[in-house]
């Protein structure tokens, strides 16, 4: 098994006026990371929703802190499926500073495959399953 890590920075926008990241922008970076491992997979969110019907709405997230990420800090965000249900898939975020690998964040995500008419839960296709594997722990 093989996580996923993607590079981004802490932006101006999401930090006080001490230049403190604000816990939001922790949900942009948890964000990033699913939309990039998921074209590492073979399957970017277009290809998902308009050819494959996969909807995968939110159902739960959790966030806790570590430590305070700085403005401009260049962060990375591991990312891999923790668990793979029959209608859900759950994800596990890390977010390190880059440099020295200081832990900023840990998070998880839930989402429910659902019909896009019905918002009903159906069951995730086994092509999705195969092509997520390798970022299943």
């Amino acid at each position: 098994m093989a996580r996923f890590e993607v590079t981004d920075r802490v932006r101006w926008s999401e930090c006080d006026p001490l230049g403190i990241i604000h816990y939001s922008a922790y949900l942009r970076f948890f964000e990033i990371a699913e939309h990039e491992m998921f074209r590492a997979c073979g399957l970017p969110f277009e290809l998902l929703r308009q050819k494959g019907g996969v909807w995968l709405p939110r159902k739960a997230l959790q966030c806790e802190f570590h430590s305070p990420a700085q403005m401009d800090e260049e962060v990375l965000i591991e990312s891999w499926f923790s668990r793979v249900g029959t209608t859900a898939l759950t994800f596990r975020f890390e977010v390190y500073r880059l440099s020295d690998r200081v832990h900023r964040a840990s998070g998880t995500l839930t989402v429910v495959c659902v019909h896009k008419e019905t918002m009903r839960a159906y069951p995730l296709p086994d092509d999705v399953k195969a092509m997520i594997a390798g970022y299943v722990e």
